[in-house]
């Protein structure tokens, strides 16, 4: 078992750029990934903008814990406010807008190559990628604290 702190979450940020829209700096940690590093759990920060999303090969869930998103489509328009979730999925194509300053945390499964390659350059920066997850053993169990 563990425990995330908001220390957590925020030591490790990172820039997040975007290339639909390069103007939106966003901050994003991926904090966590399962042993086979399939799943892979992010902490994120934006202010007000936008970017445009196409989904390829996973699927995200998505908990809002401050501020307001909006996922537009041309066939569906979607509102997440402070303590909604919400799911993305594979084939979906929409403008995601921060209309305020957000903050959310969000579970993409399965981590693709395109995706590991995504996270991968948030770190290139002398930023490290977590590679295993803090207090798990290398046999996955939780190591004591």
């Amino acid at each position: 078992m563990r425990v995330f702190t908001k220390a957590d979450l925020l030591q490790g940020m990172v820039d997040h750029p975007y290339d639909t829209n390069p103007e939106l700096r966003a901050n994003v940690n991926f904090f966590f990934f399962s042993k086979d590093r399939k799943l892979a759990v992010a902490y994120y920060e934006s202010p007000t903008g936008w970017f445009d999303v196409v989904v390829d090969g996973f699927e995200e869930i998505d908990y809002v814990l401050e501020g307001e998103v909006v996922l537009e489509s041309q066939e569906n328009r979607l509102v997440a406010k402070a303590g909604d979730c919400f799911l993305i999925q594979d084939g979906d194509r929409f403008r995601w807008r921060m209309t305020q300053p957000s903050r959310m945390i969000f579970f993409i499964y399965p981590v693709t190559r395109a995706i590991d390659g995504l996270i991968a350059s948030f770190y290139r920066n002398g930023n490290s990628i977590p590679s295993k997850n803090k207090g798990q053993t290398d046999d996955g169990e939780s190591g004591s604290a």
